[in-house]
């Protein structure tokens, strides 16, 4: 599913209802992002099945598309042992 952000409501219920116009199933949520303080602010969000044309049909009705989330790789675990200290180094030569 990807997901579709508008700011104003009219223009999000104006999305869905021309998807389901086209017969695509689309549904409709409120959806705050992180650190949002008034519920008032928080995006209107359409959640739709990708299709082709869905880029060129969000830009017409004034929306954008959310990035597809790519599964984050873990960092590579070491081998062995990290030294946190150096080889003591040899004596100075007495003299």
């Amino acid at each position: 599913m990807r997901e579709v952000h508008f700011d104003e409501r009219d223009d999000a219920e104006a999305f869905r209802d021309e998807l389901a116009e086209a017969g695509i199933a689309a549904t409709l949520h409120r959806d705050e992002f992180a650190g949002e303080d008034d519920y008032e602010d928080a995006a209107w969000v359409v959640a739709v099945a990708d299709h082709p044309g869905l880029a060129a049909r969000v830009e017409r009705a004034g929306g954008w598309l959310a990035p597809d989330e790519q599964p984050v790789r873990a960092a590579p675990l070491p081998t062995a042992p990290r030294r946190l200290k150096r080889e003591p180094a040899s004596p100075p030569p007495e003299g």
